[in-house]
């Protein structure tokens, strides 16, 4: 299996961001719960499973595989996300009319509440599409959330990404990998 290269480690100045360690696991961990705990007071059921004990292998399970990152400012993670470069069987379940060998996936993208809003979910955006070398044969970032999160919905799209159907209560985004060359 290919990896992804790491070919820019900040996003903006003052922000650095590296694949996550072990060492990140209960920062990681705060960020998805103060995130489904400020979604569930929205009426959003969105990583509700967080906060009823689940979810805990998921990020252990993207730490150990090198696709978690982190965002740190200082000794701070205030942001996370991870980066798949083979589906998931999630993947596959939410796109199954789709092959995804030619994708690279994003889950779980959180951004600590308090810098909420200040451009840094755009900003890791941003990043996985300039900041990462992916295998060349990956076309597409692909990636999917709770279809009844209208701003999330919203957010993506405004981020450049297009809906291109839904599956289970989730919306389906993709966006084509732009070649870079350096």
């Amino acid at each position: 299996m290919e990896n992804t290269i790491i070919k820019q480690h900040y996003i903006a100045q003052e922000y650095l961001i590296c694949q996550a360690t072990s060492e990140h696991f209960e920062a990681m961990l705060n960020i998805f719960l103060e995130t489904a705990e400020w979604l569930h007071s929205k009426g959003i059921r969105q990583w509700g499973h967080f906060l009823d004990g689940y979810g805990r292998d998921d990020i252990t399970a993207s730490i150990d595989s090198g696709s978690a990152y982190v965002v740190l400012q200082g000794d701070t993670v205030i942001g996370t996300v991870c980066v798949l470069i083979e589906p998931e069987e999630w993947d596959h379940h939410i796109w199954p009319d789709t092959n995804l060998e030619d994708s690279v996936m994003i889950h779980r993208l959180a951004v600590s509440r308090d810098y909420a809003g200040t451009g840094i979910g755009k900003q890791i955006i941003t990043w996985v599409e300039n900041g990462l070398q992916f295998p060349s044969a990956k076309k597409y970032i692909r990636l999917d959330c709770v279809g009844d999160n209208e701003k999330l919905n919203a957010y993506y799209v405004s981020q450049g990404f297009e809906k291109v159907g839904s599956t289970d209560g989730h919306s389906n985004y993709q966006k084509e990998i732009r070649a870079v060359f350096s």
